[in-house]
C-alpha cells in the first residue's frame, strides 16, 4: 500500500496569500521543506531543507530593524549600541512570527515535512516564516530591498514605539481600536503585510519601467543625431565632390 503524506497545498497559493511571485520558485520550495521531509524520502521535498533560509531571514529581520531603528530612532537611540542592539532583538519575537505564520499565513497547509510532524508547533512555525523572509531577501536582490524593508517594518511598526523619533514618523498603534493601555495585556495577532509588499513591488516596477523608457529613449536620441551626422557627412562630401569636379572643368577650360 503506498505510503500516505500529509496533504499540501500548491505554492502559487502561497504566493498568492504572501502577495509575492517568486522569480526563483526553488528558493520558496526549499523554505518550505523541513529536515523530516528529507529523512523520510518525502516525493515533493526539496534537495535542501529551510534551515539555510533561516538563517539568511533572521540576518535580514536583524539588519532590516536595525536600519529602520537607525535612520527613525530618536537621538539617545541613534547614539547608543545598546539600545540598538535592544531594539532589534525585541522588535520582532518568535512568538509573534510564529503568530503570523499559523493564523494569518496557515503555513501549516503548505510546510512539507515527514508524518512524524503531523502537528506543527511555535518553534516550527516561526522557523518557517524566517525562511520564507530569507527566500523573499534573496530573491528580491539588492535593487528591491525597499521590498524587504516594507515587510518588516509592517511587522514590528507597533515594536518601535520606544525608540523612534516622533518628529520623524508617525506611528500608528496597532491596539488604538482596542482601547488598552498596557501592551503586555492585550493578546493580538500582527498582519501579514501583503498591501504593503505589493505596493513596494509596484513602485519598485515603476521605477524599472522608468528606467528602462529613459534608457531606450536616449538611446534612440542617440541613434538619430548618429545618423543625422551621417547624413550630414554624406552631404558634404557630395558637395565638395561636385565643386572640386567644376573646379578641374573650369580649370582645363582655361588651358
Amino acid at each position: 500500500m503506498p505510503r500516505q503524506w500529509i496533504d499540501i497545498k500548491s505554492r502559487s497559493t502561497l504566493e498568492d496569500v504572501l502577495g509575492y511571485k517568486f522569480k526563483n520558485p526553488d528558493l520558496l520550495w526549499q523554505a518550505l521543506t523541513h529536515s523530516s521531509a528529507i529523512s523520510e524520502n518525502h516525493p515533493k521535498a526539496f534537495a535542501r531543507d529551510l534551515r539555510p533560509l533561516e538563517f539568511v531571514g533572521d540576518s535580514a529581520l536583524l539588519y532590516a530593524a536595525a536600519r529602520y531603528l537607525f535612520l527613525n530612532g530618536s537621538d539617545d537611540v541613534v547614539t547608543s549600541s545598546c539600545k540598538l542592539h535592544e531594539g532589534t532583538q525585541t522588535a520582532i519575537k518568535n512568538s509573534d512570527l510564529a503568530k503570523i505564520a499559523r493564523e494569518r499565513l496557515h503555513l501549516e497547509e503548505y510546510l512539507i515535512r515527514g508524518n512524524g510532524h503531523r502537528d506543527v508547533n511555535e518553534t516550527l512555525y516561526s522557523d518557517c516564516l524566517e525562511a520564507i523572509l530569507g527566500a523573499i531577501a534573496l530573491d528580491c536582490g539588492n535593487n528591491q530591498q525597499e521590498i524587504f524593508f516594507r515587510i518588516i517594518e509592517k511587522i514590528c511598526s507597533d515594536r518601535y514605539e520606544h525608540y523612534v523619533d516622533k518628529r520623524l514618523t508617525n506611528i500608528n498603534r496597532m491596539l488604538s481600536s482596542k482601547g488598552g493601555d498596557d501592551e503586555s495585556d492585550i493578546d493580538y495577532t500582527i498582519d501579514w503585510p501583503k498591501t504593503e509588499l505589493q505596493t513596494a513591488l509596484r513602485n519598485h516596477n515603476s521605477i524599472q519601467s522608468t528606467h528602462y523608457t529613459n534608457y531606450w529613449s536616449t538611446l534612440s536620441q542617440c541613434c538619430l543625431w548618429i545618423f543625422a551626422g551621417f547624413g550630414f557627412c554624406i552631404l558634404l562630401f557630395v558637395y565638395m565632390l561636385s565643386f572640386s569636379q567644376t573646379g578641374i572643368k573650369r580649370f582645363g577650360d582655361d588651358l
